[in-house]
């Protein structure tokens, strides 16, 4: 018997008022952000309140008194004319505007099976969230030679940008299990190989040791007043070597350090010696293949302490809509007034001579 059969073209699809969007992960980085100067990435809202383009951040250092240089008095010692000066510095974030935007037809509300006006509103959201991780992620592996004009890894020059950062950054640069001249950013990054300079239990120590010992210090965060915490960022390439290489120790340890209590870990986050290791898909491997023998794959590693970054905001988000065409053509955007950057510290007058990533150090690893 023939049966009548209705051709893919004619089927009827029918969609509940909802839609696939592609999954957004959350931003890595938003339980990281305050307004005081024990957060990573530091709020500053003074340009909300007043006009402007330019906001400075002021970065005050530890007292440089010891008792060997006379600068603390003792019994009946005179103060008077031994104080010591603050070393307060400042650093200059320049907001900018940015803005992206998606247009829908009127007629095509009533043809979609899919409400068009509220997923146009997700994905900005979600697209606002995701611009803002990149651009962290971008800043964090800049260079600045003035503490001002940054450049993003990729467009940083190899003599004029990347050698004079790493000679003004060195003891806050860490290439591997620590070998390297320090000088020639190239060629430090060519000797990392998948023996060494992976990320171990002992290159974690070293990235730490590079922040107590950088001078100025890069600053921990502290935690329920008493506790010292860095926060190390990396890709799953890296991830998954600390991963392996903390094993042990993450299974004893995470009870100890309080871990749903500390409101720097979140759940699958690793622990090592003070720093808590944290997986940021989004930051990859630099271009090409760096490492030993032209042929190694090498990624960065961020440990952040205090005022590593700056985040001067005028505009937060703010959807934005526009008609055309009467009325046929509706669009609807998000635009920021915004800039989020290291901050970094100098000498001289201006505090741009020789400027230094103020809580920052940067790692290079080598992987497969």
């Amino acid at each position: 018997m023939a049966q009548t059969s209705v051709t893919a073209n004619a089927r009827v699809v029918r969609y509940q008022n909802s839609f696939y969007r592609e999954f957004i992960r959350g931003n890595k980085f938003s339980k990281y952000i305050g307004t005081n100067e024990n957060s990573p990435i530091q709020l500053v809202e003074d340009l909300q309140k007043a006009r402007g383009e330019s906001v400075y951040i002021y970065l005050v250092n530890k007292l440089g008194a010891t008792r060997a240089n006379g600068k603390i008095r003792t019994g009946y010692q005179t103060l008077k004319g031994y104080e010591t000066p603050m070393n307060i510095r400042s650093n200059k974030l320049t907001i900018g505007l940015s803005r992206f935007a998606v247009t829908i037809w009127e007629s095509d509300k009533q043809f979609s099976a899919i409400d068009l006006v509220e997923a146009r509103d997700a994905v900005l959201k979600d697209d606002a969230k995701i611009d803002f991780r990149d651009r962290i992620i971008t800043a964090l592996g800049s260079m600045s030679i003035d503490g001002n004009t940054h450049y993003a890894y990729a467009d940083a020059d190899e003599t004029s940008i990347k050698d004079v950062w790493l000679a003004n950054n060195s003891d806050r640069v860490l290439f591997g299990a620590g070998q390297g001249s320090f000088a020639d950013h190239s060629a430090d990054i060519t000797q990392l190989d998948t023996t060494n300079d992976i990320v171990t239990e002992a290159n974690l120590k070293l990235l730490k040791d590079k922040a107590k010992t950088a001078n100025p210090i890069i600053r921990p965060i502290k935690v329920r007043d008493d506790e010292e915490w860095y926060v190390v960022f990396m890709g799953t390439k890296l991830f998954r070597q600390a991963q392996t290489a903390l094993a042990q120790l993450n299974r004893e340890a995470w009870v100890r350090a309080q871990g749903d209590n500390n409101p720097l870990f979140t759940g699958g986050d690793l622990i090592c010696d003070g720093m808590v290791i944290k997986e940021v898909p989004e930051i990859g491997s630099l271009a090409g293949t760096p490492g030993a023998s032209g042929t190694t794959s090498v990624a960065p590693a961020y440990l952040v302490g205090a005022q590593a970054m700056g985040y001067a905001v005028a505009l937060r988000s703010k959807v934005i809509e526009d008609t055309d065409d009467y009325g046929e053509v509706n669009g609807a955007g998000i635009k920021m007034l915004d800039n989020v950057a290291k901050l970094y510290f100098g000498a001289g007058a201006t505090d741009t001579t020789t400027p230094r990533q103020n809580g920052v150090v940067t790692g290079y690893f080598a992987h497969a």
